[in-house]
């Protein structure tokens, strides 16, 4: 070659890392909190920009490593060409991202602002679905359960055994020494109740040392160690609206605070928010109400036997239940959330009748038949008539095709079926990250057509 080659020349102007870099001049970085850190001697200084556009575009590109993005950087024309042909190593990588694991959320909800104020983000209708596994494994996590049992083992056979190796030892022909772990039974035993306060002290039956964030949830096939990973999606754009990661067991209590994050990040909520029955909660309803949010979740079947609950009258003027029969079952107590497993009290209403003849099929309680009634009945009630319109069943039936094939791109397209980073925090940030580039894939299309242009933040 007569002259060096330009990088520029390389790189298409409709290539991805084009789109990439644009996106991050265009951010404030002081106002995501991203400053320059002080360089280590011995050690190249650089732009937090450019750090910052290696992460971005390397989570486009299914590049999560640290390690893996240290060596795109040395040898793929689009890395050298964002970096200027500069060569971070995977510790300065490594640094960055955990010093600014804060920021990523801000990114993600910067490229979503951009494309609502583009007009790309619909608001007919939104749907929310989570998890995915964490870093760290099931076997290796503690669970009150097999804990239980090992104690329980130790406390039936560990005198037995240490009897039989004394008496062992006692020959001299035998020539049988006590195994070290068996010679002081109390240092297991200890270990084992050490653990279990672990859990107490936690408020969960299973816990990692190494991820204590995380927690045991329900996945399609097994249950699964991981963390709560939570979308909101639009269905016109296809673009996620909204994320958060927490490590809340169940979907119960997400509804709200992820309308909650969608109304933060694009100034309103759609006509309609559709969840599955997962979602299904009384006090996400009657918060959802008190707020002027408009939800739909897919409710479980609802028992509808002779003498299932929804069989029985509330009277609230007279504050009883009438059952089928026109029995009146009173209130007699309040129920603390301790004694419910709820984070709610409940009034206990019961059947004072014993000579009902048909007392025997409407309850096993020798007490007599109880029905327990909460402040959150109503709003439930409220949520299945809803979901009982033409309307609603529509956009229920559309939930699925809205959001669960976000997870499909990410788990099986961009092969991120668990979390590689552990504890809440930084997989708050590496779950921003991952949806950023989900969206950003999308947004490239509009971004080559002309109808995306990033502005600078104001």
């Amino acid at each position: 070659m007569l002259l060096p080659p330009s990088l520029d020349d390389w790189v298409g102007p409709d290539h991805p890392v084009r789109f990439v870099q644009e996106l991050v001049e265009s951010l404030d970085l002081s106002a995501l909190g991203i400053t320059e850190t002080p360089g280590e001697e011995g050690r190249p200084h650089y732009a937090p920009e450019m750090l910052l556009a290696v992460w971005i575009y390397g989570y486009m590109e299914r590049i999560r490593s640290s390690r893996a993005l240290e060596r795109a950087c040395m040898r793929d024309v689009a890395f050298l060409w964002l970096t200027g042909n500069l060569h971070p190593d995977h510790n300065t990588l490594w640094r960055f991202f955990r010093a600014h694991r804060g920021a990523m959320s801000g990114v993600f909800k910067r490229v979503v602002r951009v494309a609502t104020h583009a007009g790309l983000v619909g608001f007919a209708l939104h749907a929310v679905d989570g998890k995915i596994a964490a870093a760290s494994s099931m076997q290796t996590a503690q669970h009150r359960k097999a804990l239980l049992e090992a104690l329980k083992r130790l406390d039936a056979t560990v005198e037995r055994d240490v009897a039989d190796i004394e008496a062992a030892e006692q020959q001299e022909e035998s020539g049988y020494a006590m195994p070290a772990e068996l010679r002081d039974p109390r240092t297991r035993r200890a270990k084992i109740q050490a653990a279990l306060a672990e859990l107490e002290q936690a408020g969960t039956g299973h816990l990692h040392r190494a991820e204590p964030e995380a927690r045991v949830m329900r996945g399609r096939a097994h249950k699964v160690l991981g963390y709560n990973a939570q979308v909101v999606v639009d269905h016109d754009s296809d673009l996620i609206v909204a994320t958060d990661v927490s490590g809340e067991e169940s979907d119960y209590a997400q509804l709200v605070p992820m309308l909650a994050k969608t109304l933060e990040t694009t100034g309103r909520v759609a006509e309609e928010s559709v969840a599955d029955a997962g979602y299904a909660s009384g006090e996400q309803f009657d918060e959802a109400e008190r707020r002027h949010l408009p939800v739909l979740v897919a409710t479980p079947p609802q028992p509808d036997g002779e003498f299932d609950k929804s069989r029985f009258r509330y009277d609230q003027a007279r504050d009883v239940y009438i059952c089928p029969r026109g029995e009146t079952l009173g209130f007699q107590r309040v129920q603390p959330p301790e004694q419910s497993g709820k984070s709610y009290v409940r009034r206990v209403y019961r059947c004072k009748n014993k000579q009902c003849p048909v007392r025997d099929q409407c309850t096993k309680d020798k007490s007599g038949r109880a029905i327990m009634r909460s402040a959150y009945d109503e709003p439930f009630a409220r949520q299945l008539e809803r979901n009982k319109t033409p309307k609603a069943k529509n956009f229920l039936a559309l939930r699925k095709e809205v959001v669960e094939h976000i997870f499909a791109l990410a788990k099986w397209r961009d092969r991120f079926d668990r979390f590689t980073v552990r504890g809440l925090q930084a997989a708050q940030a590496q779950w921003a990250l991952v949806c950023t580039a989900i969206n950003l894939h999308k947004l490239l299309v509009w971004w080559r057509n002309g109808r995306l242009r990033w502005l600078a933040a104001a």
